[in-house]
């Protein structure tokens, strides 16, 4: 396009001049960790920068990074297999090029990678899940989109000496921990809350306004490999999470395919401790133990027209957070950490398949002392031994801060919403409750069900537990007549979903209404 022409548009539509001013700044470099290096390197698509660091240097809000194609796990243990680690703070040992934000807070406390969420930096793949790295690690970063990868953390890397470079590695991790082990305050897991400096609570310098899309995220195989006859995934140590963010807020995950992230400490697809106002949407979660977990006091949550396959664990659940993990504390008080694991999760339009050959599923939706948490318009097929819903505590250990009386134990759950879901029971139900209450002293206040559809072939529904859902509002146990089959991908799994209940189970009308 003549640039001429183009600045005489800019000029005749005074009320675009904004976006045409964008569109002009916004620059894109690229990227090539496999490349040569050369000391002439200036972002071009022939003459890429050969590092992330580099790359970052010459970037700000609004811009993108592209990383042409190729596996930059090749790149070896000094570029970390590829790694992008967006990590560095005011505190370190900074290059003369290196982004320096205004400093705010402590110099530890303030991260280096922080771009306008209105305007953010787009890192992305030069073709979709054509570039394969080793994990994506965040620290005190903002505004930051990623785009189209192939992540593959290997946990398994072993020096010359048989030392283990890469153990217990996550795919995507983002945190904004900013007291070393041994500095500051000293905080160790379980010591109660209140005991940070007045920069932990300041969520102004968190994680925030981070989105991951069209991203595969994997664990590689062991050496031996997945399939000898000795490995058993749920028996390896090394693995932990797919993607976790912790004291984080406004965290988009969508549209990407998260598998193979089975574990020794039955760790989920997607942890969310102390994280607020995330959206996890249109992603295909696949053997995997658990899927999503929001606790430790995180809230606004939103899990919506998911696909989970052939996990052994709850498609969506709360989990147990030591109290240093607390998120709503205030800085001086000692009794204001959280009086619940989730605030305010909805799961909505997903679709659950939890039954395979030879495996007795667990149930799939698991509540730990919640408020405001709702489960509605969604399909569960396979439901297993354990029921569909299980209430149980949260936080068990009891260590109050000092100067505060009450517990911290957390097992009150309070105005939970079960509506408009349909369930397959698998027939291998051999207890007599569908929801079901574990855990000592657990209450449950305000449990709101009704409009959903128990098939069980033909059968009884069983009758015990919390509630009888044969007595609920809207019962029924009518054949839904899901559409069926065998997916292969997310689209083709959520057609299964298909059913001829209209305004119970997935909508495909709203996952439609939720394409891009």
């Amino acid at each position: 396009m003549n640039p001429w022409t183009n600045a005489a548009r800019c000029a005749f539509v005074l009320l675009a001049f904004p976006l045409c001013v964008a569109s002009v700044s916004a620059k894109t470099v690229y990227v090539d960790l496999l490349a040569a290096k050369a000391p002439a390197a200036d972002g071009s698509y022939n003459n890429p920068f050969t590092s992330w660091r580099s790359a970052l240097q010459h970037v700000t809000s609004g811009d993108t990074i592209v990383a042409k194609n190729g596996d930059y796990r090749k790149a070896g243990a000094r570029a970390r297999w590829g790694a992008l680690d967006l990590t560095l703070t005011l505190a370190d040992d900074l290059q003369k090029d290196d982004p320096r934000p205004s400093l705010t807070a402590r110099p530890d406390a303030t991260g280096i990678y922080r771009y306008d969420p209105k305007n953010p930096l787009t890192i992305r793949a030069e073709s979709k899940q054509s570039v394969i790295i080793d994990h994506i690690r965040f620290h005190l970063a903002q505004g930051i989109v990623i785009d189209g990868f192939d992540i593959f953390p290997n946990p398994y890397y072993r020096d010359e000496t048989g030392k283990k470079l890469n153990s217990r590695r996550d795919g995507i991790h983002g945190d904004s921990v900013y007291e070393p082990e041994e500095s500051f305050n000293r905080i160790k897991t379980n010591d109660p809350a209140g005991g940070y400096t007045a920069a932990w609570y300041d969520r102004n310098l968190w994680t925030s306004y981070v989105t991951i899309r069209n991203c595969k995220v994997h664990y590689e195989c062991p050496p031996a490999g997945c399939t000898a006859s000795s490995y058993d995934p749920m028996q390896d140590d090394d693995r932990l999470y797919l993607i976790k963010f912790n004291q984080s807020h406004h965290i988009t995950i969508e549209d990407n395919e998260l598998f193979d992230g089975k574990n020794y400490q039955r760790k989920p697809a997607i942890d969310l401790p102390c994280t607020d106002d995330v959206i996890v949407r249109r992603n295909l979660i696949r053997n995997c133990h658990r899927g999503v977990v929001s606790k430790g006091g995180g809230s606004r949550v939103l899990i919506e027209a998911n696909v989970f396959v052939d996990n052994s664990g709850a498609a969506f659940a709360g989990g147990s957070t030591d109290p240093n993990l607390f998120i709503d504390g205030r800085y001086g008080d000692p009794c204001s950490f959280a009086r619940y694991e989730s605030y305010d999760m909805t799961a909505r339009n997903n679709f659950v398949v939890s039954t395979r050959p030879g495996e007795r599923p667990v149930e799939p939706i698991s509540i730990w002392a919640a408020k405001n948490a709702r489960i509605e318009h969604n399909t569960f097929f396979g439901i297993g031994e354990r029921g569909v819903l299980l209430i149980r505590p949260g936080n068990e250990v009891d260590s109050p801060a000092r100067g505060c009386g009450r517990s911290v134990r957390l097992t009150q759950t309070d105005d939970l919403v079960l509506q408009n879901n349909i369930f397959i029971l698998s027939g291998v139900v051999d207890e007599t409750m569908l929801y079901q209450i574990t855990g000592e002293g657990v209450r449950v206040n305000g449990f709101n069900h009704g409009d959903n559809t128990f098939f069980n072939k033909g059968g009884d529904i069983p009758v015990g537990g919390l509630a009888d859902p044969n007595k609920e509002p809207g019962f029924s146990r009518a054949d839904p007549k899901l559409a069926g089959g065998t997916g292969t991908n997310y689209e083709t799994w959520m057609a299964t979903a298909r059913s001829q209940v209209r305004g119970r189970g997935v909508s495909l009308d709203l996952s439609k209404a939720n394409e891009r």
